[in-house]
């Protein structure tokens, strides 16, 4: 679909958004910077996808792949695409995609502006507002300083107090102070370290010795030296049995709107894979009260300015106790974007579990294209009418880093549809097969 007439709604996004809320003051913790993993989280907003109907635009910060696109529209995902880079030949990461749509040329857009189209990014991040001026779109979004403070860690651990949660969570402003409470914690097990601003495996730091805590607290007592800041949360490792999540929407007169709960397979405290959670597990929240606790959790981020998509990460432990309130996301997720592809998969009566695959390859001449006939031809390939069959949810992802002289990694997303649970993890057995025929190492 190239033409841009009507349309109502644009979705962009940048799925690293706490990057863009962190201030520069703050102090980091210790960990190397992943290029090729960066590049590869750039162009995740191809997911976004899921999220529209033909009279609403993605806008993606390089083209959507032709072939991908095609397979889209072919199952029934229409919806308006740019056809070209908005960072140019560019792979570098460093500005934001609302920062890239507020720099582009005015014209760059103007076909959507007609109707004056909303803008829902994945997260409201810096230059949402500018980005939406320069082209005319519409834009409702609580104030930016709002939008930071609830999706820090410490919002989170201070909600935990006010809702009168067990809370495990310590906040720690001084290397001082994590050197003192470190070693008070390691007395009773490991814990963790999670940047104010951390997501998804990064940010996220497991103290299991004396020799760990004293090299992150003389890192930080480094940095606080050169006039940053600390700002960190401390939580106690638990025994956990498993990861879920509920996304919600609290809505601009403070409604708040349940959506779904999908159960998390999480690996070194990054996400893996969303899937739909028993019958039972959800009987077994409500009778815990579990529900009733995200409701208010909707009215305190209301209270407290805020309005929007909020997906709350939750654990159970391994002794059964629910630990209803890990961290507040005010923003969409991984898990709401598998939610609107089961929306998409329910009149056929199939559910999905969205996954990725992260590979390593030396193939040079590595193309979508191929993989996409090699699932065609293999009988992987959803298409409708089929009891069983695989979504390719990205494209680019898969090769944004190829090189001509060295290995390099890539990642692909995708919804394994299916009616039963056996029959999604035999089409993920085959699929890895088949990345393997083209000489990609899957890594997960």
């Amino acid at each position: 679909m190239s033409l841009a007439s009507g349309i109502t709604k644009i979705h962009c996004g940048t799925f690293d958004a706490e990057q863009y809320w962190r201030g520069q003051e703050l102090a980091k913790l210790p960990g190397l910077v992943d290029r090729e993993n960066l590049r590869i989280v750039s162009m995740m907003d191809e997911l976004l996808f899921a999220f529209c109907n033909p009279t609403e635009a993605l806008i993606t910060r390089k083209a959507m792949n032709p072939s991908h696109k095609q397979y889209l529209g072919d199952i029934g995902f229409k919806f308006y695409n740019n056809e070209f880079d908005l960072d140019g030949e560019s792979k570098e990461t460093g500005k934001s995609m609302l920062q890239l749509i507020s720099e582009a040329d005015q014209s760059a857009f103007a076909t959507l502006a007609g109707e004056k189209p909303e803008l829902d990014p994945f997260a409201a991040i810096p230059y949402t507002k500018e980005a939406s001026e320069r082209h005319g779109f519409g834009c409702r979004m609580p104030d930016m300083d709002i939008i930071r403070r609830v999706n820090t860690k410490t919002y989170s651990t201070e909600m935990k107090e006010q809702l009168g949660l067990r809370n495990d969570s310590f906040i720690v402003n001084h290397s001082s102070e994590l050197q003192v409470l470190g070693e008070t914690l390691l007395r009773q097990g490991s814990f963790l370290i999670k940047d104010n601003y951390g997501v998804s495996g990064q940010g996220n730091l497991l103290v299991e010795s004396a020799s760990i805590l004293e090299r992150v607290v003389s890192y930080t007592a480094m940095q606080e030296n050169k006039g940053k800041l600390a700002q960190f949360v401390v939580e106690l490792y638990l025994d956990k049995a498993c990861d879920f999540s509920c996304q919600f929407m609290v809505t601009e007169d403070g409604a708040y709107q349940l959506i779904s709960v999908q159960r998390l397979a999480n690996d070194e405290f990054a996400y893996q894979e969303s899937y739909t959670p028993e019958p039972a597990f959800l009987q077994m929240l409500e009778s815990r009260g579990y529900f009733d606790l995200m409701e208010r959790i909707a009215k305190g981020l209301y209270k407290d300015g805020y309005y929007g998509h909020v997906c709350v990460d939750s654990m159970q432990l391994r002794n059964g106790e629910l630990i209803p309130l890990i961290e507040i996301n005010a923003r969409k997720s991984m898990s709401l974007i598998k939610n609107q592809v089961d929306r998409f998969l329910t009149p056929a009566g199939l559910q999905g579990n969205l996954r990725y695959y992260s590979v390593t390859t030396a193939n040079a001449e590595l193309q979508f294209e191929d993989v996409l006939a090699a699932m065609e031809q293999s009988d992987l390939l959803y298409r409708p009418g089929k009891d069983a069959g695989i979504i390719p949810l990205t494209a680019n992802t898969l090769t944004i880093n190829r090189k001509a002289d060295k290995p390099y990694k890539g990642r692909l997303y995708v919804s394994m549809a299916g009616r039963h649970g056996e029959v999604r993890q035999e089409l993920h057995q085959k699929l890895s097969g088949l990345l393997s025929s083209f000489s990609l190492q899957v890594m997960n």
